[in-house]
């Protein structure tokens, strides 16, 4: 593995800080951060304005709307949005998560109608796996799709999931075989939210970021809304699991936490000692989470997925930023409350739900471990 920046890299990330320091991004900013629309600030004005600005697809192929660039000018913008403190989740989920599945497993139309818009962010998407009943059991997912003479007919609820309502289509897990094995009656569809009989409410949260709650009743969409073939929802959700369970949006954020109390810590003179010896600690195992992230999404690019390694990567990146942000407090104590504290404050918040979202840690250390048996059954060691 190979994890220099190639010089194109460090030209895209001087670009990136160009447009982020823009006053026009200043002002979109300050504007999510007012929240007018009574939830968590709607992104998507800020998100096309760096989208006109070609800088949010940077790996996809140029005729998708990327700049065939490296991985690590993904790694690199990532970086500079979170430190920023430009929301990212709608982007990761719509660009990184469902945009990545498109480009890598949709049909050459999808492709060429849906990848473009998604990297201006004129169109965005959200993730409906999880329902009330069934969070990190997919195979138990109950919300239906049934053929009628034009398409199909959708009921159910998808609960728990980030951004839907800044969402234009959703990336939706259905059964459409009632009869068949809980693996192969699963399909993937691609719904538009603003169709008739598609509810989107939202729930309350700690973070910063707002979950949602979307029922479908009896909601028609086309034939050309399936993802995939019919029953083939579960790989297809793999294949997607291993580009999402990268880590590098909880690295990012880690890493961003990690800066920021470095920086108050040297302002107090307190980067000795225990404190000393912690904030080296949380930074070693910060700095290795960049490394299992840029391994992951490498192999990636060179067409090597693995889901045990993905799971891994997304446990290492998300336990650290957990562990980052609740040691800020522990060290920081109430300061981190302070208005002058808005980013720590927001993790302290965000830290309990990083080990859940995306793959729950226990789901994650299971998928490893059931590998590592599996690797090790099969090599006789």
């Amino acid at each position: 593995m190979d994890f220099d920046v190639p010089p194109e890299t460090v030209e895209f990330a001087a670009e990136v800080d160009e447009v982020l320091h823009a006053p026009q991004t200043a002002r979109l900013l300050a504007e999510i951060f007012e929240r007018r629309d009574g939830m968590d600030g709607d992104p998507r004005e800020l998100y096309r304005h760096l989208g006109r600005a070609g800088i949010l697809a940077p790996a996809w192929p140029v005729e998708y709307g990327g700049r065939a660039a490296d991985f690590t000018a993904t790694v690199a913008l990532l970086e500079k949005l979170v430190a920023h403190r430009i929301p990212q989740n709608l982007y990761c989920i719509s660009v990184l998560n469902v945009g990545s599945l498109i480009l890598a497993a949709g049909s050459e139309q999808q492709r060429k109608t849906l990848l473009p818009a998604m990297a201006s962010t004129d169109l965005t998407a959200c993730i409906l796996f999880t329902e009330p009943d069934h969070g990190s059991d997919l195979a138990g997912i109950a919300t239906t799709a049934v053929r009628d003479d034009t398409g199909w007919i959708i009921n159910g609820r998808k609960t728990y999931n980030l951004k839907s309502a800044y969402a234009d289509f959703a990336l939706c897990a259905v059964r459409t075989d009632l009869q068949g094995s809980p693996y192969e009656a699963i399909s993937l569809f691609l719904v538009p939210l603003d169709a008739p009989g598609v509810v989107v409410r939202p729930l309350p949260s700690l973070a910063n970021e707002q979950f949602h709650d979307i029922w479908f009743t009896d909601v028609h969409v086309d034939e050309d809304a399936l993802f995939g073939a019919v029953g083939a929802g579960w790989s297809l959700i793999t294949q997607m699991f291993a580009a999402e369970r990268t880590g590098l949006d909880y690295y990012a954020r880690g890493k961003h936490w990690l800066d920021v109390v470095t920086e108050r810590l040297a302002e107090d003179g307190a980067q000795t000692g225990l404190v000393g010896a912690d904030l080296a600690r949380h930074r070693t195992r910060i700095e290795a989470s960049g490394l299992l992230s840029c391994q992951v999404m490498q192999n990636l690019q060179d067409g090597n997925a693995d889901i045990a390694e993905s799971s891994f990567a997304k446990w290492h990146c998300s336990e650290t930023a957990q562990r980052i942000a609740w040691w800020a407090f522990d060290t920081l104590g109430l300061d981190l409350l302070e208005p002058g504290n808005p980013v720590l404050e927001a993790a302290f918040r965000e830290a309990p739900g990083m080990t859940i979202s995306g793959g729950a840690s226990e789901v994650m250390l299971d998928i490893v471990s059931s590998a590592r048996v599996f690797d090790h059954g099969r090599t006789g060691g």
